[in-house]
């Protein structure tokens, strides 16, 4: 197995109070709802502990009728509502696809909230898996964006 590493840095406007866009970052319900890759996949986080410095979540992500991925996420850091630090590895049929080191920071821009997001990726997988991680978040930025607007409303 090789390694590759990449980093990915998005920058977001958000129309909620840093507060909010913390939980919205935290929150199984809320990531169920947003943090999927695209529209045709789904997140299952069922049954986990809360998040919490040191809790370790497992969930499930992939197409709709086959959430085959598992996600491991370990919350390293929450500093609410500023700062949020957590690793997330991928894994497929017990061989892992990519772990990332995600650190969320957020700060007050008028009524709302500026996100800069910086995930740091060692991928196993290949350049097809960097460019559906990369993707993924990409896609995740703006659906994040839509929900604190609809949670907000």
């Amino acid at each position: 197995m090789s390694a590759e590493f990449a980093q990915f840095n998005f920058h977001k406007s958000l129309s909620a109070a840093p507060e909010r866009v913390f939980t919205a970052l935290t929150s199984a319900a809320d990531r169920m709802a947003w943090g999927t890759p695209d529209t045709s996949t789904v997140l299952l986080i069922d049954g986990q502990p809360d998040p919490a410095p040191g809790v370790r979540e497992v969930g499930k992500i992939g197409p709709r009728e086959n959430p085959y991925v598992d996600v491991a996420t370990d919350w390293v850091v929450m500093n609410a509502p500023n700062l949020l630090l957590y690793a997330e590895t991928l894994s497929a049929e017990g061989e892992a696809l990519g772990t990332s080191l995600a650190t969320g920071e957020l700060s007050s821009e008028g009524t709302g909230t500026a996100l800069k997001a910086t995930v740091q990726l060692v991928n196993f997988a290949g350049e097809e898996m960097r460019d559906e991680i990369e993707n993924g978040w990409t896609h995740a930025m703006e659906a994040l964006a839509e929900h604190c607007q609809t949670v907000s409303a």
